[in-house]
């Protein structure tokens, strides 16, 4: 089992001064990653977790396994292009995110001090906004003719063993001028001291009309183009060259970043990647080694109660009810009020600049003490008892520190996004000014019916006028007495009477 995962021997349940080092053989990476090779490792340190009693690593790690099974059978069974990119990608993930379950349950074993997991308040990590500039040559974008590469690309995020793939750009040619993810991705129950670690990875698409697929299409084709014999000798030359590879696509990392609590922002800021050197040049995605994203943080005690309960201000005989959170301790004039959603009475700010101090006159009174310019500001409070006043003061003392731990974060709200809203956060614009725009695919011609005019419009009458009434004083004719008549009857006799129909004719 150690063969094929270097840190199990660390994970042993023995316990150990020194883990061994790797044994020869194994694979790794350049930047030291674990590769997952074989599922039977992957059940040996899940029940490695289930013996340290590490349950929440255990469920995410049988996850991992379900998760690794099914996507192994899609990519072998997967025929399009676009199944094999994505199956590929999201194999690729869970090997991530099996790698640092790993780590993580290194450092459970071996006992060492968990970071930032103390009682400070965490807080919730957003990363929006995510776009690279590409560089290409004048004569690839403008002119469409030069660099012939197309790539499937593709990121992904992690802080400690939360890990986030984004969507899989695909094809990705010199027609693009940037890299656009519209991916939003929240990291839940973060510490003060996170790094985010940004990857990019890309993989080149052999599917082109470049020398690229050069072996692959000779192998399609060798025997319409020479005879058989020798076409079937070339074929299993370049044979070992195709199946050396492993099962479905290799996507490489292409470029990584790193950011921390200081990058923080409510906007859009530009930060450098640090571009890697693949192994074929040729697979160079042509990045400009910056990147821009929206990197938000929200402390959880923004939007969530830290502490609520009675407490006495203002030296009324009844307690005002006091609650905090977002970095300042709101009063109300009784439990009720605040319930009903009314206004609080009093905002106390507690931040960095806030002092708590015990009065010496009372075991149960405290004061709190903001600096506004020369002038110290104080409110005193009385708690009932001296368990529930140091409990306040606890509160207050850890409120105040993680307001200077997180820093910006603390002291501007920002929003946090929800995943999957479908924000369009990089809208491209239609083209402009042009008639193929304008005309629409099917012209709505509105029917127009047809219908034969009467005797009273051909002749101008009022439906209560008749043709014998404008007939002349001499005696009518049997022509006009058959007019006559025909005029007040139903419309097929008038028809049967019309000037130029085919009956007259006859």
């Amino acid at each position: 089992m150690d063969s094929c995962f270097p840190p199990l021997a660390g994970l042993s349940l023995r316990d150990s001064d020194r883990p061994p080092p790797p044994p020869p053989g194994v694979r790794l990476n350049n930047c030291g990653k674990i590769e997952i090779l074989q599922d039977l490792d992957l059940y040996y340190i899940r029940q490695i977790a289930h013996n340290l009693k590490e349950f929440d690593l255990e469920q995410k790690i049988d996850l991992e396994i379900k998760m690794r099974e099914g996507t192994t059978k899609l990519l072998a069974a997967c025929r399009h292009q676009t199944q094999t990119l994505e199956a590929a990608k999201n194999l690729l993930t869970s090997n991530e995110r099996m790698s640092a379950y790993m780590a993580e349950l290194q450092r459970r074993k071996r006992e060492l001090p968990p970071r930032s997991l103390g009682s400070g308040c965490k807080a919730r990590v957003c990363v929006s906004d995510l776009r690279m500039p590409l560089i290409w040559r004048d004569t690839d974008h403008f002119k469409n003719k030069g660099d012939y590469r197309r790539f499937a690309v593709f990121c992904l995020a992690r802080i400690g063993t939360e890990v986030y793939d984004t969507t899989l750009l695909c094809p990705v040619d010199r027609s693009l001028t940037d890299l656009t993810f519209p991916d939003v991705m929240v990291f839940n129950q973060i510490p003060a001291d996170f790094t985010f670690q940004l990857e990019v990875y890309s993989h080149i698409l052999q599917d082109d009309l470049s020398i690229a697929s050069t072996p692959r299409k000779i192998k399609k084709t060798i025997h319409s183009s020479i005879s058989r014999t020798v076409g079937k000798k070339l074929a299993a030359s370049l044979r070992d060259e195709l199946n050396s590879g492993k099962i479905g696509p290799h996507f490489e990392l292409m470029a990584s970043a790193r950011l921390t609590l200081d990058d923080v922002h409510n906007n859009i800021h530009t930060y450098d990647l640090k571009l890697e050197s693949p192994e074929v040049r040729s697979h160079q995605l042509p990045l400009f080694g910056h990147f821009c994203c929206r990197l938000a943080a929200q402390p959880d005690c923004v939007g969530g109660e830290v502490a609520g309960g009675p407490l006495w201000a203002w030296g009324d005989a009844q307690p005002a009810w006091a609650r905090l959170q977002g970095f300042s301790l709101q009063l109300w004039a009784s439990r009720e009020a605040w319930l009903q959603g009314q206004p609080s009475l009093q905002s106390v700010p507690v931040d960095k600049n806030t002092v708590i101090r015990s009065k010496k006159a009372s075991k149960l009174e405290f004061e709190i003490v903001n600096e506004s310019g020369a002038v110290e500001e104080s409110v005193s409070l009385r708690a009932e008892t001296c368990e529930e006043r140091d409990q306040w003061l606890r509160h207050l003392q850890q409120h105040i520190h993680d307001h200077k731990r997180w820093k910006g974060a603390a002291e501007k709200t920002m929003e946090i996004y929800s995943p999957g809203s479908g924000r369009q956060l990089f809208p491209r614009p239609l083209r402009q000014g042009s008639l193929y725009d304008e005309i629409p695919l099917i012209e709505t011609v509105q029917p127009v019916e047809y219908s034969r005019p009467t005797v009273q419009e051909i002749f101008g009458l009022t439906p209560s006028t008749s043709l014998s009434s404008c007939s002349s004083s001499s005696s009518p004719t049997f022509r006009e007495r058959s007019l006559s008549s025909g005029g007040s009857g139903k419309s097929r006799s008038v028809r049967s009477h019309w000037p130029f129909s085919r009956n007259n004719h006859d």
